[in-house]
């Protein structure tokens, strides 16, 4: 919904003169990078609450472990001995800029939802090639187990998904063993 308030015009025509955010923090963060991004930086965001509303799966990737686990795969891809595969940090939205930051230093970081995850991930393993893509998935391991579980259904169903249907359904540059390389 933040990228619908970007334009400082709401619907009948009237300018909004501020924009109060009913969430975690990092969502007021995160309209007011938007706002300004789209030339509204001077319509001001508020949070509804003085006191601290928390997310603990954000949370769970501001702490020293998430980096060190990210830091171990930026210095693994970077390394000239190491395989071909090329490190690539999948974050979900529901985490700070300062996360979201702080990962695209250690190694190429890009944003998903819940509803664009899978394509988010096969269009980066389209691009990259999936025999050369390491995926780091998180913070929400719940989500990354849920399509590890999704590419293993369709690769171990009773070869109902043909490379056709796959194209067709899910990705048009990817096959059986586009998808297999991916999930390995």
């Amino acid at each position: 919904h933040a990228v619908r308030m970007c334009s400082p015009v709401l619907s009948g025509g009237a300018a909004a003169s501020s924009i109060i955010c009913l969430g975690v923090d990092f969502m007021s963060e995160s309209v007011a990078a938007i706002m300004a991004r789209n030339g509204c930086g001077h319509v001001p965001v508020y949070r509804a609450a003085t006191r601290h509303i928390g997310c603990s799966l954000a949370e769970s990737a501001e702490g020293r472990g998430y980096e060190a686990w990210l830091r171990k795969f930026g210095d693994a891809s970077s390394s000239p001995s190491s395989s071909d595969k090329k490190a690539l940090h999948v974050v979900y939205i529901n985490t700070s800029l300062e996360t979201k930051a702080t990962s695209a230093s250690i190694l190429p970081t890009i944003t998903c939802t819940s509803s664009n995850v899978l394509q988010t991930i096969l269009q980066a393993s389209a691009q990259m090639g999936p025999d050369r893509l390491q995926i780091c998935y998180g913070p929400d391991t719940y989500m990354g187990e849920n399509l590890k579980s999704l590419l293993d259904a369709v690769l171990s169903h009773d070869e109902s998904w043909t490379d056709s249907r796959i194209r067709d359904e899910l990705h048009p540059l990817h096959t059986r063993e586009s998808l297999r390389h991916l999930r390995d």
